[in-house]
């Protein structure tokens, strides 16, 4: 048909150039009717392109959800509620046991009974001695102390003794004193007497010479000449004595005075030497009161007991008479606690990224989970924490510990509660997705295609009196 059109065209053209121009234009026809798209393809084409248009508002306003992956086991938060390690405080060998694996025991319950192996400790009677030597100390101590008191009173009485004997002394001087004082106005007198005497003896002589007085007033003069004499002698020689007797009161004054003191001294040296043999015996009294304590705390020490209340798992394989050694792990306590943690471990790369508060979706071995990183709302099996710790020094491997606690406010609104402790015991492994910020889908691919870290809004509290002010601060790390 098209070659009929043709021919019935080529009529009307005039020269041959014109027809070849007119079959150039209608093979060119026919060449873009052949490659024309069907229209069963349309529909396709509409659908891929709604799907590229879906695709595009997706990845600008589906949220994504940006986490942080880590690896860890369960543990229970508070470490005196952890499992415990139960150790031979002393070295001996093992007498018998009162537990087997499984059992459960309260705190202070026997687990094992050691024996003594070190020969200072093997006399069974050493006990009953120290305290025999304690008791005996003690009476010493008793008598010393009596000793002592009988010193502190005798040097009381000797101190008042001196002070009573130095001032009798002192008034013994005063009174020789006033005899010399005495003696000497009686020299004086008697003196004056003499010379009176004397001259009147004079007198007379000259007058019985000349013949006015009589033989009789002559022997009267020197009679009382005489008697002057006498008293003027006995009054030199008392002088004389009291003032010896001052000499001696003076030297028995300094005499009491030496005595009394070399007393009292004396009373000092003897409590001084109490004293020190009292403190020399306190000394070994307080010896002997450590060796029986440490010798208590040693019998003690010999019954191994449980440090809490919980169920002995892995006991030592120990016969009967072997030997244990100081600090050996017999036994592991499990307390029984409703304390639950998790220990992720987050490497250096992303630990910078968490903070305190975080919430988190852990999975725990044995518990089937789907979980949807991007949106952990429709995750199934999973369950809430939160970052209650962060160490702040690694483990040795480039990894920081946290602490992931329930997070009690997501269990309230409806979150289904951690597994009892009954069934996730200490030391199951978990997997935490610990949530950063949420971003668009698009800026997660654009970040996951450059190999960016997550990038974060971290709020921080600045005290600002007493309330606290949220400080967001956006950390930056390059890869």
């Amino acid at each position: 048909m098209g070659n009929n059109t043709m021919n019935k065209a080529s009529l009307l053209f005039n020269s041959q150039a014109d027809q070849e121009v007119f079959e150039q234009v209608c093979t060119k026809a026919r060449a873009l009717a052949m490659v024309q798209t069907p229209q069963v393809w349309k529909p396709f084409a509409m659908i891929i392109g709604l799907i590229l248009l879906v695709g595009l508002l997706c990845l600008i306003f589906v949220p994504w959800q940006q986490s942080v992956v880590g690896y860890g086991e369960v543990t229970v938060f508070s470490p005196d509620q952890r499992p415990q390690t139960v150790n031979a405080q002393i070295k001996g060998r093992l007498r018998q046991w009162f537990v087997v694996e499984g059992q459960d025991v309260a705190k202070g319950d026997a687990i094992l009974q050691l024996a003594e192996v070190d020969a200072k400790f093997l006399d069974t009677k050493q006990l009953n001695r120290l305290k025999r030597q304690r008791k005996a100390l003690v009476a010493k101590i008793n008598a010393l102390q009596s000793l002592s008191d009988v010193s502190k009173k005798q040097i009381t009485s000797y101190n008042q003794s001196r002070e009573a004997a130095v001032p009798s002394a002192s008034l013994k001087i005063t009174q020789a004193e006033n005899k010399v004082t005495i003696a000497e106005q009686k020299l004086s007198a008697a003196h004056q007497t003499f010379v009176t005497a004397e001259l009147n003896l004079g007198r007379r002589k000259a007058l019985y010479g000349e013949g006015l007085r009589s033989k009789r007033d002559l022997e009267l003069a020197e009679r009382t000449f005489a008697k002057t004499q006498a008293e003027l002698n006995a009054a030199q020689a008392e002088l004389q004595a009291a003032e010896a007797e001052q000499q001696i009161a003076q030297f028995g004054q300094t005499k009491t005075a030496a005595d009394t003191l070399a007393k009292v001294q004396e009373a000092q040296a003897k409590l001084n030497e109490s004293l020190d043999k009292l403190a020399g015996v306190q000394k070994e009294l307080a010896q002997i009161e450590i060796d029986i304590a440490n010798f208590q705390h040693r019998i003690q020490q010999r019954m191994v007991r449980a440090p809490m209340t919980g169920r002995v798992v892995r006991l030592q394989a120990l016969g009967y008479g072997e030997t244990v050694k100081e600090g050996q792990a017999l036994a592991v306590v499990v307390p029984k606690t409703t304390d639950q943690a998790v220990a992720l471990y987050v490497s250096d790369f992303n630990s910078a990224l968490v903070s305190e508060g975080r919430r988190v979706r852990l999975q725990f071995s044995g518990w089937p989970a789907v979980q949807f990183v991007g949106w952990p709302s429709i995750a199934v099996g999973t369950f809430a924490g939160k970052v209650k710790v962060i160490d702040a020094v690694d483990d040795g491997k480039n990894r920081f510990r946290m602490l992931i606690v329930p997070d009690k406010e997501a269990i309230s609104d409806g979150e289904q509660p951690w597994p009892s402790s009954k069934f996730l015991r200490p030391g199951a492994q978990a997997t935490g997705w610990i949530l950063l910020d949420t971003v668009p889908l698009g800026f997660e691919m654009w970040r996951q295609f450059n190999g960016f870290p997550p990038s974060v809004q971290m709020p921080e509290l600045i005290k600002a009196g007493n309330k606290p002010v949220e400080n967001k601060v956006k950390l930056k790390r390059n890869k």
